[in-house]
């Protein structure tokens, strides 16, 4: 899993504690974690994969299980599991943090993507690598389609490309440390994602989470059955867990993410009529993730 220490010491013991199932995680990030699902294959060692994007798990759908929960027809429509390979379970915003200390220092003002281009944040934007993270990747795509309104378009790489500038040739290899790494004060603003941010916000640092005025884009977070796992029993009983009203309510109300079960609403967050919103066209970005990928290398080997 790379879900944060938060959401995983709140859910697994109470898993643990209704279904005997001792759990042994392993957390890194979801590129790393892919890549070593893909490295077992034949002789898997992992029964779960649990968070990343759903693009990233629709593009791999081979290295998942087929399941599906008994709880899906209680989930909200984005919650519903259309493949029968992978769970949504939370809905994961892309959205921009902010120290308001080091912003007061900079002295500019910060409520969109554009505002990211100011001279006086060169070298002071913390961003993952999206060729490995999901919620970079996320960044990445909500950023294309927001600023240039698709994926392709000369405005939208554009755009990237002035940013990649901005970042002064630094991209940060966990999708964790970018957000921690704004609210320790090294940089004034992050590109990451909101149950992250919000964690950071409840524990007192001195940050703000900005929803980019251009819209931001809320995608599910998923849990999948890796094929052919020592444990399918245990494995299928953690994704009827997470999406259980007790899972669901246990993330609504102990953790920092948007719950997809029906009927769960979510405190201390702001509702999606409060801020603009976009649409990701997800069978697009999952039919092209590679080529996205392709091309922001392409935009950063052109710089350095």
């Amino acid at each position: 899993t790379p879900n944060e220490e938060g959401m995983l010491d709140s859910l697994i013991p109470i898993f643990e504690e209704e279904t005997g199932v001792t759990v042994q995680l392993i957390t890194a990030g979801t590129g790393e974690l892919y890549q070593r699902i893909r490295s077992e294959v034949g002789n898997p060692q992992g029964d779960v994969m649990f968070g990343g994007g759903a693009a990233q798990a629709n593009a791999n759908l081979e290295l998942w299980a087929e399941f599906t929960s008994a709880n899906d027809g209680e989930m909200v429509d984005a919650g519903k599991n259309t493949t029968g390979q992978f769970t949504p379970y939370q809905a994961d915003g892309s959205n921009l943090l902010v120290n308001l200390e080091e912003l007061a220092e900079v002295g500019v003002e910060i409520t969109s993507y554009a505002d990211l281009l100011q001279p006086e944040l060169m070298g002071k934007i913390a961003y993952g690598d999206p060729t490995a993270s999901s919620s970079a990747f996320a960044q990445l795509t909500n950023m294309l389609k927001a600023v240039g309104g698709d994926y392709e378009s000369e405005e939208s790489w554009g755009y990237v490309s002035a940013l990649i500038t901005q970042l002064d040739g630094v991209m940060i290899g966990s999708s964790s440390q970018v957000a921690q790494d704004v609210a320790n004060g090294e940089y004034v603003v992050a590109l990451t994602y909101e149950p992250l941010s919000l964690n950071l916000v409840l524990s007192g640092a001195p940050v703000e989470i900005v929803y980019p005025s251009e819209g931001a884009a809320f995608l599910p977070a998923t849990i999948q059955i890796i094929e052919g796992g020592p444990n399918q029993a245990a494995a299928e009983a953690f994704i009827d867990f997470i999406t259980s009203e007790v899972g669901q309510t246990i993330i609504s109300e102990e953790t920092a993410g948007r719950p997809l079960r029906d009927g769960i609403v979510k405190p201390g967050l702001p509702a999606f009529s409060e801020f603009a919103t976009i649409t990701e066209d997800g069978a697009y970005v999952s039919e092209n993730r590679d080529a996205i990928v392709e091309r922001f290398r392409s935009v950063l080997e052109a710089q350095y």
